[in-house]
């Protein structure tokens, strides 16, 4: 009989549909029961997995951390704060386009005014129909083929995406994102990232990163892909960015990777 440590951590592993932060917080319940012998093994195979998600690889190195006695201070969001900044910013802008599902991208657009929304499916989950029937009873909504969506970016007012990972030099979102990034520059317009501190990884933290590819027969499935950082209009983070040090577990990590 596999042990329950075990079995959540399958159901982690598994996850292809879950955003990061939910997934995060899964980790955390799994390391509430995780003998702390399995610790290291555990990481690596959550990093190996879920190796395009910030959330996963901080919170992993926060639980690390603190396993090896050292102190996290609270982190507290500024939701309500960061949202009023980016509606007096952007007050004029009506017409937005987003693609897929963001807990935060659906929070702010709740609190715009009059809006119209363009969401994208975003294939292959198609968590874009979750955003599209959440916003649907409170502004005018098209749900609309990824591929679709360049030709609206001419007609509005701006993008607003959200983030899987953030670095320096690139963000990470669902496949999609750039080209969406490369035409609002190309049309000059607006293309905004709203997320959580927990995204931002530090550059050895980002050692983890890796785009993971997937097959079915002759098909190649990329579910995320990079935007470079000189693409984005702007970026608002509902809390601070996580700038801890790296556990002892994820550096010897690091050496097993190089």
């Amino acid at each position: 009989m596999k042990k329950k440590w075990r079995k959540e951590l399958d159901i982690i592993l598994k996850d292809k549909k879950s955003g990061s932060t939910i997934i995060a917080n899964k980790i955390e319940e799994l390391f509430k029961i995780l003998p702390e012998e399995e610790i290291k093994t555990v990481a690596k195979e959550i990093l190996f997995t879920h190796s395009s998600m910030g959330a996963v690889i901080n919170k992993i190195n926060l639980l690390c951390l603190k396993a090896e006695g050292e102190k996290i201070p609270e982190i507290e969001d500024d939701m309500e704060n960061t949202f009023i900044k980016f509606w007096d910013e952007n007050f004029s802008k009506k017409r937005w386009i987003t693609l897929s599902m963001s807990h935060w991208v659906t929070e702010l657009l709740k609190r715009g005014e009059d809006l119209e929304v363009i969401v994208g499916i975003s294939y292959p989950q198609k968590e874009g129909i979750i955003t599209a029937d959440t916003l649907s009873n409170l502004h005018n909504v098209e749900l609309l083929e990824d591929c679709t969506l360049i030709s609206e970016v001419e007609e509005a007012d701006g993008i607003i995406l959200g983030a899987d990972l953030i670095t320096n030099e690139f963000i990470i979102n669902k496949i999609g994102s750039y080209s969406l990034a490369l035409a609002a520059n190309y049309f000059h317009k607006p293309i905004y990232i709203i997320s959580s501190g927990d995204k931002y990884l530090t550059s050895e933290l980002s050692m983890f990163f890796k785009i993971k590819t997937f097959r079915r027969g002759i098909r190649k499935i990329n579910i995320f892909e990079s935007i470079p950082r000189r693409l984005i209009s702007g970026i608002y983070l509902v809390s601070p960015p996580y700038t801890f040090k790296t556990s002892k577990c994820l550096k010897e990590l690091l050496k097993e990777i190089n």
